[in-house]
């Protein structure tokens, strides 16, 4: 789970080290204590978001983030997370470098896919009318990905095209 989450946050621009699992039982007082206290240093030295090695904009970061959730919201990464568990189940390795391995060759795709094809959506309902190539700009994926994206959108008639430019219908 963890090396999922770190992927999503990656693609999205958020510096992973913003995110740790551990774990640390009722009797582990002591040991709780330190791990929220090397978190907080952490955070604390990485500074805001809006920083340097952060997201520059409050919009850009609210479109990257909704374009994640909305790509958790959907079955296919869930699916996705869910078989490569079942996957360990039947191997009994739970390495840390097992599931990094796994995750890069089963998911790391779909993460990327996923979000960006929602960022797409995202980005033409809240700054539409917007051009293909501003998409691509603003996204940073190849403009055949964004046509394809946007034809699917087109065919569920989510997404009109007039002057070049693409609008949301609703």
């Amino acid at each position: 789970m963890e090396e999922f989450v770190r992927k999503i946050l990656a693609k999205i621009g958020i510096d992973s080290d913003r995110f740790v699992l551990k774990w640390a039982s009722a009797a582990e007082g002591p040991r709780f204590v330190k791990l929220i206290t090397d978190f907080t240093d952490r955070i604390k030295s990485l500074g805001p978001l809006r920083e340097p090695g952060g997201v520059s904009k409050d919009d850009e970061l609210q479109i990257k983030l909704l374009a994640a959730r909305s790509a958790l919201e959907k079955a296919k990464l869930r699916t996705g997370l869910g078989n490569l568990t079942k996957g360990f189940r039947k191997e009994g390795d739970y390495s840390d470098q097992q599931i990094k391995d796994k995750v890069n060759e089963k998911l790391t795709k779909s993460i990327g896919t996923e979000i960006d094809r929602n960022e797409t959506l995202l980005r033409i309902q809240k700054q539409g009318p917007i051009a293909i190539d501003d998409l691509t700009e603003k996204i940073g994926v190849s403009g055949t990905d964004v046509e394809k994206y946007v034809a699917a959108f087109r065919k569920k008639g989510l997404v009109v095209k007039a002057e070049g430019r693409l609008s949301a219908t609703k």
